[in-house]
């Protein structure tokens, strides 16, 4: 594993929203391939052009990018990472956290350092912000992705467990239902 100098990361701008997108949705699809649960909806696309801009332009997020520059001058986008400040509710003791929404790096970059990196530009921000701790979930079945974090200094903090009800009619059967989230 030897860091790659061709690589760097960056701030992610609105120009960068289509590139983020297709490594986003790769993101997607392969959280689904680790639980069905994570199925990617119809709109996600169109809920992704919707709220990049507005995750760049918001303070208390921040979007990462990492590029390897390419042989014609065109840079690469191998990875991203988002998050945003985050603290506990007010009946625990205050404290400041970066919570990791987000974090992919490309199949064909992996091992080279670069996820490493990402994890280092969002400890930087959340020195930044004085933050305590970065907070982050991984799928369970993602035992490389645990790994990783790991390998960073993450330690398991809580276990999300869900209890699946069965259903007389299919989510398609359903009525409309208004969604939750952006």
């Amino acid at each position: 594993m030897a860091d790659d100098e061709n690589i760097t990361l960056r701030r992610a701008e609105k120009r960068d929203k289509d590139r983020v997108a297709v490594l986003w949705t790769a993101f997607l699809e392969e959280q689904a391939e680790h639980d069905a649960r994570f199925e990617v909806a119809d709109d996600a696309r169109e809920r992704f052009d919707n709220d990049f801009p507005v995750w760049i332009d918001d303070g208390t997020q921040r979007t990462v990018v990492a590029e390897r520059a390419g042989e014609e001058g065109e840079a690469e986008l191998i990875g991203f990472a988002t998050a945003h400040r985050w603290g506990p509710p007010p009946i625990y003791a205050e404290a400041s956290e970066v919570f990791v929404d987000e974090f992919y790096v490309a199949p064909e970059a992996r091992r080279q350092g670069v996820g490493r990196r990402l994890a280092e530009a969002l400890g930087d921000w959340a020195d930044e912000l004085d933050a305590d701790r970065l907070r982050l979930r991984v799928l369970h079945d993602n035992e490389a992705g645990r790994a990783f974090w790991q390998s960073v200094g993450g330690a398991p903090f809580a276990v999300t467990m869900t209890v699946e009800r069965e259903r007389e009619e299919r989510a398609e059967e359903r009525p409309e239902q208004r969604r939750i989230g952006f």
